[in-house]
């Protein structure tokens, strides 16, 4: 009790009222910081205070926390409120059964500062990477931002244990989802704590975009000063905008649904956090009191900070642990992709090759039997031409084309997933000059955390915010890099790999790979003399280093994905230099395979210790732009004369072939190949537009269903939900798929 008494008195001068004393002693009479059991009864809704004394604490960096009473709110959205997103519902009662002390402001720079000293925020005067947009403003108590969800925690972990916070028993941590949103709400059941409006008087977001019947306002296009605009009535500020702020959660859309009603902690695992609040590049309705969104733990966005939360008792000595990337067979480099559960239940497919890269889709289920007269077409819009894929996330589609009409022009389109309405549209003057097959853009777009990156058929590199299409840094290969134009154009897709953005470049002077800094485009390293090819590059885990595995026209080379060091190299010239099929790593082998060359097996070496080619076939295994499907130390790829061809990956011995019944007999033939979920079953996209889906076993394949959805095709699809989105040189196309209840639905896929 005297401990307790002391605790109180070291408020640093400020003098709760007395039902934050009343409150203090309930919580604390009893072992001074154990909290009172999940099941206490009788709580009621929260007292508010319009005026008067918060009770807040002031600790030992100068972090004012304000004590938010126990108490029961309605969280989420009702199903019938405007602008309502699905993972918001249901709305249900939540009690909040301990009172708990949150940060009446975000953690600024001065405060995060103080404890990671060489940590520098985006909006820094003089020395941040967004400083243009700040000079001479006195940027310390901005908000600090490009947080990760780990640092956050070692914020709170690092401020526990400074010596007088502990002598003062507060430890720190962040809050819970519900915890954040009860905070917010301070007793309002409005879309946001000051009504159903918002207009940019009242918090810093794009004021072009309000909420409600509130009047477009200014912009300011960057954080602003914590406490600029008017608090809640719990007196906290900026719970709408400025930045997200990280909550202790596992992000999961369905989570409401089955969440305890009383403290409820979050999901136990997942791949994202929640983050809350909206930021002051997001509209209106992302500022909401109920919006949900998500980022991955180690990733990083100039627009997402913290909030702590305090009580007072025994700080944890270690750190929470997440799941170590680097343990899968294949580095999953969208493991920034919460694996997003999309209308209809399959995932997302928000980049090159799905979600993880490897060409497999966790999917909604799927009926073995499609309709006679065909899948049902939801929607379809007029393209441009483009060899280039779809990518899909949180609700919305990504495709490049060219259009030729006054002057050349390449195009990022955004359609809304649901409806295919055209959200925005981002272009630019691109020459092809010589290029071969010159129809337009060969890459997909990678989409990470609210930003989509793209790359041009002629080098144009592009970084856009997701939701409005707002350019935020662009790159050229060709001025800035020097990088020769690939006979066939600049093929390889882009992607985000433990927050670098990877890009096969070609360019002289060891700038064949590119590690770009998602947040402003500037090289953090490069490597390799090659010219491009027109594969993406892999990311493997090998020990002791993460290896980024590249086919480029003359061999196959890795280098240390963290720092881009040469490892090792393999002879291995593609005719007319096409490099084109993705490599492929499966029971410890790393595939590759080529038109004229056949297939290589290699066993990759240890840092910079030579590999080992295990088998070559160079008669019966003759990819060619298409990547190779491999489950179960089988392989699965389309062979140049026989079709879809079964092979085993330890040996290269041929099984059987499908007598090119998958796709027709050409020149160049073509399919695209997504296993579904874990089964035997895959989505096959030919390129007469027939989606097909089959069985792909050793004992042969077995077609369950075929239908048209477009015309002809060299594109590669995109999975979501329970659709299929793909493009042809016309139109873009989105198709249902039938689940087991669909009418001659047959079985459902196990």
């Amino acid at each position: 009790m005297r401990r307790c008494i002391s605790i109180l008195l070291d408020m640093k001068g400020h003098h709760p009222a007395p039902w934050a004393v009343l409150a203090f002693l309930l919580i604390h009479f009893t072992g001074c910081g154990n909290p009172p059991s999940p099941d206490s009864a009788d709580i009621t809704a929260p007292a508010i205070r319009t005026t008067g004394d918060t009770g807040a604490v002031t600790n030992s960096i100068g972090m004012e926390l304000v004590l938010i009473p126990a108490g029961r709110f309605q969280m989420g959205t009702l199903a019938s409120a405007p602008d309502v997103r699905a993972d918001e519902t249901p709305r249900r009662e939540v009690a909040i059964t301990r009172p708990f002390h949150i940060g009446r402001y975000e953690v600024t720079q001065a405060e995060y500062e103080q404890l990671f000293p060489d940590r520098k925020s985006f909006f820094r005067w003089p020395d941040g990477g967004g400083k243009d947009r700040v000079v001479d403003l006195q940027t310390d108590r901005f908000p600090a931002e490009l947080v990760k969800w780990i640092d956050a925690v070692e914020f709170c972990q690092r401020l526990s244990a400074l010596p007088k916070e502990e002598a003062a028993g507060r430890v720190y941590r962040l809050p819970t989802e519900a915890e954040w949103e009860y905070a917010c709400r301070a007793g309002t059941q409005t879309a946001f704590h000051y009504g159903n409006a918002l207009s940019s008087t009242r918090a810093n977001f794009i004021g072009t975009e309000p909420f409600g019947d509130a009047s477009p306002g200014p912009f300011l296009n960057r954080t602003n000063t914590v406490g600029s605009y008017p608090p809640n009535d719990f007196g906290l500020y900026d719970m709408h905008g400025n930045v997200w702020e990280w909550c202790s959660d596992w992000y999961d859309r369905d989570y409401y649904k089955q969440a305890p009603a009383k403290n409820p902690p979050g999901p136990q695992k997942g791949s994202r956090k929640v983050i809350r609040g909206g930021d002051w590049y997001s509209d209106g309705r992302d500022c909401r009191s109920a919006f949900r969104y998500a980022g991955l733990p180690r990733g990083t966005f100039y627009a997402t900070g913290m909030r702590v939360v305090m009580h007072y008792g025994k700080r944890a000595e270690t750190l929470p642990s997440l799941p170590d990337p680097a343990t899968a067979e294949v580095q999953p480099e969208l493991s920034v992709t919460d694996h997003h559960t999309a209308t209809g239940g399959g995932v997302d497919w928000p980049r090159w090759r799905g979600i993880d890269g490897n060409g497999s889709w966790t999917a909604a289920s799927l009926a073995t039997e499609w309709p006679a007269n065909g899948l049902p077409c939801l929607w379809r819009q007029p393209l441009g031409g483009g060899y280039g894929g779809v990518a899909v996330a949180n609700g919305r589609v990504y495709v490049m084309d060219r259009q030729q009409q006054e002057g050349p022009r390449e195009r990022l389109l955004c359609f809304d997933a649901d409806s295919g309405a055209l959200l925005w549209k981002h272009q630019y003057r691109s020459e092809y000059g010589e290029m071969a097959y010159a129809n337009g853009p060969r890459t997909t777009p990678a989409v990470v955390e609210g930003v989509v990156y793209t790359v041009g058929a002629a080098g144009q590199l592009a970084s856009l915010d997701a939701i409005r299409g707002t350019p935020i840094w662009t790159r050229n290969l060709l001025n800035d890099d020097q990088a020769p134009l690939p006979a066939w154009g600049f093929c390889s897709s882009p992607f985000i790999w433990r927050n670098l953005l990877m890009i096969q470049a070609g360019a002289p002077q060891d700038r064949c790979l590119l590690a770009l800094n998602p947040q402003t485009g500037e090289t953090v390293w490069h490597s390799l003399s090659d010219q491009a090819g027109y594969s993406t590059p892999l990311v493997i885990a090998a020990e002791p280093h993460a290896q980024m595995v590249c086919w480029t026209p003359t061999h196959i080379r890795s280098v240390n994905a963290r720092t881009g060091q040469p490892l090792w190299s393999i002879p291995f010239a593609a005719d007319s230099g096409m490099s084109i099929a993705m490599p492929v790593f499966h029971d410890n082998l790393l595939l590759v395979t080529g038109y004229y060359n056949g297939t290589i097996a290699i066993r990759p070496g240890r840092d910079s210790q030579e590999p080992t080619i295990v088998w070559q076939n160079r008669r019966e295994l003759r990819g060619h732009m298409a990547q190779p499907l491999c489950r179960g130390g089988y392989g699965y790829l389309l062979d140049r004369r026989h079709g879809v061809t079964c092979f085993e990956v330890q040996t290269g011995r041929k099984l059987w072939d499908a007598e090119n019944r998958v796709t027709a007999k050409a020149r160049n033939p073509h399919a695209t190949m997504v296993w579904v979920d874990a089964s035997e079953h895959a989505l096959i996209l030919n390129s007469d537009g027939e989606l097909i889906l089959a069985s792909l076993t050793p004992q042969g394949y077995v077609e369950h269903a075929r239908s048209t959805i477009l015309g002809e095709t060299w594109a590669h699809p995109a999975y979501s939900g329970q659709r299929v989105y793909a493009r042809s040189d016309t139109e873009i196309v989105c198709f249902a798929l039938p689940g087991p209840s669909s009418e001659s639905a047959g079985r459902p896929i196990q």
